[in-house]
């Protein structure tokens, strides 16, 4: 790795995030001191799961991550369309067997994202999702932590095999609902639900 790197950049954004030093900061990446120092001399080279942590922990972009390393960057990655949004909340999955011949591929700026990407069709998710546009969601998940995820939009498959995305809301009695971005369609409460996986972001058709 060629040393291109801008030490000033990562001293003055290590301070911006909060930390006193380069060692407590080395500690909240799970790196020590001595390796953190050997990736600002171009020794050791950060893996994209690396750089991803970087950008989390310093509120900065994975891009700019690169650019301060003296890492060539790409603009945008190519992933698979792996299913749509249609009307009245409904999801298609092509993993589940509603498969077309060829996958879409589209251009996401980023990389390394583990997740699925789901096209939006139709105009029913307005104002919130517009038509063309992307939308990134977790793989899906086992039945436990969903806490978390209270107050996002998620996707969730049903007990009757229903695909929908929801934003998922605190239910009576420890229950969960699932509330529709759509006014006029109605909140599901207690609904069985098998799996649900987190919306992370949705970016425009053409970004």
């Amino acid at each position: 790795m060629k040393s291109g790197i801008d030490k000033k950049w990562f001293k003055d954004a290590i301070a911006s995030a909060g930390f006193r030093s380069q060692a407590s900061f080395a500690s909240e990446v799970d790196l020590d001191g001595p390796k953190l120092t050997n990736v600002l001399k171009g020794i050791r080279r950060l893996q994209a799961d690396e750089i991803e942590k970087f950008a989390e922990i310093l509120k900065r972009s994975p891009a700019e991550i690169k650019r301060a390393l003296g890492m060539s960057e790409r603009s945008a990655e190519k992933m698979p369309i792996s299913g749509y949004v249609g009307a009245a909340d409904r999801v298609v999955l092509f993993i589940d067997g509603d498969c077309v011949d060829e996958l879409e591929m589209v251009e996401v700026p980023f990389f390394n994202y583990p997740g699925l990407l789901l096209r939006v069709r139709g105009e029913s998710m307005l104002p919130r999702y517009t038509p063309g546009e992307i939308i990134g969601i977790q793989p899906p998940d086992a039945p436990d932590g969903w806490d978390n995820f209270l107050g996002r939009d998620v996707v969730a498959r049903l007990g009757d095999g229903q695909t929908v995305i929801k934003s998922l809301a605190e239910g009576p009695n420890g229950t969960f609902a699932l509330f529709s971005v759509n006014p006029s369609v109605k909140p599901l409460y207690d609904p069985p639900i098998e799996w649900l996986s987190p919306v992370d972001f949705h970016i425009p058709k053409k970004w």
